[in-house]
Protein backbone atom coordinates (compact mmCIF):
# COMPACT_ATOMS: atom_id res chain seq x y z
CA UNK A 1 0.00 0.00 0.00
CA UNK A 2 2.85 2.40 0.78
CA UNK A 3 4.24 2.11 -2.70
CA UNK A 4 0.81 2.58 -4.24
CA UNK A 5 -0.08 5.76 -2.31
CA UNK A 6 3.33 7.40 -2.55
CA UNK A 7 3.79 6.40 -6.16
CA UNK A 8 0.38 7.86 -7.04
CA UNK A 9 1.14 11.03 -5.09
CA UNK A 10 4.45 11.66 -6.83
CA UNK A 11 3.20 10.58 -10.25
CA UNK A 12 0.48 13.23 -9.82
CA UNK A 13 3.10 15.85 -8.91
CA UNK A 14 5.51 14.91 -11.73
CA UNK A 15 2.72 14.29 -14.24
CA UNK A 16 4.62 11.24 -15.50
CA UNK A 17 5.67 7.75 -14.31
CA UNK A 18 8.56 7.62 -11.85
CA UNK A 19 11.91 6.18 -12.79
CA UNK A 20 13.14 3.27 -10.68
CA UNK A 21 15.73 5.52 -9.00
CA UNK A 22 13.11 8.17 -8.19
CA UNK A 23 10.73 5.58 -6.77
CA UNK A 24 13.50 4.02 -4.66
CA UNK A 25 14.64 7.42 -3.35
CA UNK A 26 11.10 8.40 -2.43
CA UNK A 27 10.23 5.04 -0.84
CA UNK A 28 13.38 5.10 1.31
CA UNK A 29 12.56 8.59 2.57
CA UNK A 30 9.15 7.84 4.12
CA UNK A 31 8.01 5.92 7.20
CA UNK A 32 4.49 4.60 7.86
CA UNK A 33 2.97 5.82 11.14
CA UNK A 34 -0.43 5.21 12.75
CA UNK A 35 -2.38 7.59 14.98
CA UNK A 36 -5.57 6.94 16.93
CA UNK A 37 -8.59 9.24 16.77
CA UNK A 38 -7.93 12.39 18.85
CA UNK A 39 -4.20 11.61 19.14
CA UNK A 40 -1.95 14.65 18.93
CA UNK A 41 0.81 14.28 16.35
CA UNK A 42 2.52 17.50 17.41
CA UNK A 43 1.70 20.40 19.72
CA UNK A 44 2.40 24.11 20.02
CA UNK A 45 5.95 24.70 21.23
CA UNK A 46 7.35 21.36 20.06
CA UNK A 47 10.15 21.19 17.51
CA UNK A 48 8.34 18.97 15.02
CA UNK A 49 10.68 17.72 12.31
CA UNK A 50 8.28 15.87 10.00
CA UNK A 51 5.84 16.38 7.14
CA UNK A 52 2.97 13.94 6.57
CA UNK A 53 1.11 12.45 3.62
CA UNK A 54 -2.23 11.00 4.71
CA UNK A 55 -2.79 7.43 3.56
CA UNK A 56 -6.00 6.79 5.51
CA UNK A 57 -7.96 9.00 7.85
CA UNK A 58 -8.33 12.69 8.49
CA UNK A 59 -6.07 15.19 10.27
CA UNK A 60 -6.68 18.71 11.50
CA UNK A 61 -4.14 21.53 11.77
CA UNK A 62 -5.18 24.15 14.31
CA UNK A 63 -4.20 26.78 16.85
CA UNK A 64 -5.46 27.59 20.33
CA UNK A 65 -5.73 31.27 21.22
CA UNK A 66 -4.79 32.66 24.66
CA UNK A 67 -8.41 32.29 25.85
CA UNK A 68 -8.33 28.57 25.01
CA UNK A 69 -10.50 28.74 21.86
CA UNK A 70 -9.50 26.40 19.04
CA UNK A 71 -9.32 27.60 15.43
CA UNK A 72 -9.06 24.97 12.67
CA UNK A 73 -6.72 26.13 9.92
CA UNK A 74 -6.62 23.12 7.59
CA UNK A 75 -7.83 19.56 7.24
CA UNK A 76 -5.88 16.86 5.41
CA UNK A 77 -7.52 13.75 3.98
CA UNK A 78 -6.19 10.83 1.98
CA UNK A 79 -3.48 11.78 -0.51
CA UNK A 80 -2.84 15.23 0.96
CA UNK A 81 0.34 16.53 2.59
CA UNK A 82 0.36 18.51 5.82
CA UNK A 83 2.86 19.81 8.32
CA UNK A 84 4.35 23.00 9.66
CA UNK A 85 6.53 24.55 6.98
CA UNK A 86 8.48 26.37 9.72
CA UNK A 87 9.88 22.96 10.73
CA UNK A 88 12.21 22.37 12.57
CA UNK A 89 11.50 25.56 14.55
CA UNK A 90 9.10 25.13 17.48
CA UNK A 91 5.62 25.07 16.00
CA UNK A 92 2.74 27.43 16.76
CA UNK A 93 0.24 24.79 15.70
CA UNK A 94 -1.33 21.50 16.76
CA UNK A 95 -1.81 18.52 14.44
CA UNK A 96 -4.40 15.94 15.52
CA UNK A 97 -5.98 12.82 14.06
CA UNK A 98 -9.74 13.33 13.73
CA UNK A 99 -10.14 9.70 12.68
CA UNK A 100 -7.86 6.70 13.17
CA UNK A 101 -5.21 7.58 10.61
CA UNK A 102 -2.23 6.13 8.77
CA UNK A 103 0.30 8.59 7.42
CA UNK A 104 3.63 8.49 5.68
CA UNK A 105 6.04 10.78 7.46
CA UNK A 106 9.25 12.24 6.15
CA UNK A 107 11.90 14.01 8.18
CA UNK A 108 12.40 17.65 7.25
CA UNK A 109 15.97 17.16 5.97
CA UNK A 110 14.89 14.29 3.70
CA UNK A 111 11.88 16.31 2.56
CA UNK A 112 14.06 19.22 1.44
CA UNK A 113 16.52 16.80 -0.18
CA UNK A 114 13.65 15.42 -2.24
CA UNK A 115 12.56 18.96 -3.05
CA UNK A 116 16.06 19.82 -4.20
CA UNK A 117 16.42 16.60 -6.18
CA UNK A 118 12.94 16.72 -7.67
CA UNK A 119 11.91 20.26 -8.49
CA UNK A 120 8.28 19.30 -9.16
CA UNK A 121 7.81 18.95 -5.37
CA UNK A 122 8.65 22.64 -5.04
CA UNK A 123 5.89 23.37 -7.54
CA UNK A 124 3.47 21.32 -5.44
CA UNK A 125 4.50 23.26 -2.34
CA UNK A 126 3.85 26.49 -4.19
CA UNK A 127 0.29 25.31 -4.88
CA UNK A 128 -0.08 24.59 -1.15
CA UNK A 129 1.07 28.11 -0.30
CA UNK A 130 -1.37 29.53 -2.84
CA UNK A 131 -4.18 27.52 -1.25
CA UNK A 132 -3.23 28.89 2.19
CA UNK A 133 -3.11 32.45 0.89
CA UNK A 134 -6.54 32.06 -0.69
CA UNK A 135 -7.85 30.61 2.58
CA UNK A 136 -6.56 33.60 4.57
CA UNK A 137 -8.03 36.07 2.08
CA UNK A 138 -11.31 34.17 2.21
CA UNK A 139 -11.39 34.30 6.01
CA UNK A 140 -10.80 38.05 5.94
CA UNK A 141 -12.99 39.03 3.00
CA UNK A 142 -15.94 36.63 2.81
CA UNK A 143 -18.87 35.97 5.08
CA UNK A 144 -19.15 32.72 6.99
CA UNK A 145 -22.00 31.74 4.66
CA UNK A 146 -19.80 32.25 1.60
CA UNK A 147 -16.95 30.28 3.17
CA UNK A 148 -19.37 27.46 4.05
CA UNK A 149 -20.57 27.35 0.42
CA UNK A 150 -16.93 27.25 -0.75
CA UNK A 151 -16.20 24.38 1.65
CA UNK A 152 -19.21 22.41 0.39
CA UNK A 153 -18.23 23.03 -3.23
CA UNK A 154 -14.50 22.31 -2.90
CA UNK A 155 -14.57 19.54 -0.27
CA UNK A 156 -18.05 17.97 -0.11
CA UNK A 157 -16.68 14.77 1.44
CA UNK A 158 -15.26 16.70 4.41
CA UNK A 159 -18.73 17.98 5.34
CA UNK A 160 -19.79 14.36 5.84
CA UNK A 161 -16.65 13.40 7.79
CA UNK A 162 -16.20 16.37 10.11
CA UNK A 163 -18.19 17.06 13.26
CA UNK A 164 -20.03 20.39 13.12
CA UNK A 165 -17.88 21.90 15.87
CA UNK A 166 -14.78 21.41 13.66
CA UNK A 167 -16.54 22.98 10.68
CA UNK A 168 -17.68 25.94 12.78
CA UNK A 169 -14.13 26.44 14.08
CA UNK A 170 -12.78 26.30 10.52
CA UNK A 171 -15.28 28.99 9.52
CA UNK A 172 -14.57 31.07 12.63
CA UNK A 173 -18.14 30.91 13.93
CA UNK A 174 -19.96 29.24 16.81
CA UNK A 175 -21.70 25.88 16.31
CA UNK A 176 -25.04 27.70 16.85
CA UNK A 177 -24.28 30.15 14.04
CA UNK A 178 -23.23 27.27 11.77
CA UNK A 179 -26.58 25.59 12.47
CA UNK A 180 -28.29 28.81 11.39
CA UNK A 181 -26.23 28.92 8.19
CA UNK A 182 -27.13 25.29 7.46
CA UNK A 183 -30.83 25.86 8.18
CA UNK A 184 -30.91 28.93 5.94
CA UNK A 185 -29.18 26.95 3.19
CA UNK A 186 -31.63 24.05 3.54
CA UNK A 187 -34.59 26.46 3.16
CA UNK A 188 -33.12 27.79 -0.10
CA UNK A 189 -32.89 24.33 -1.64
Amino acid sequence: MMENLLTKYFVRIYERPLTTDEETGIMNSFKLEHFKKKELIFSNGEANTKHYIVSKGLLRFYIIDPSGKEFNILFAKEGQIIGDLATPEPTSFFLEAIEDSSVYSIEDDKFWSLTFDYSKIASSLKRSYIFLQKRYVSILSKTAEENYEDLITEFPDLIKRLPQYHISSYLGVTPVFLSQIMAKRAKRK
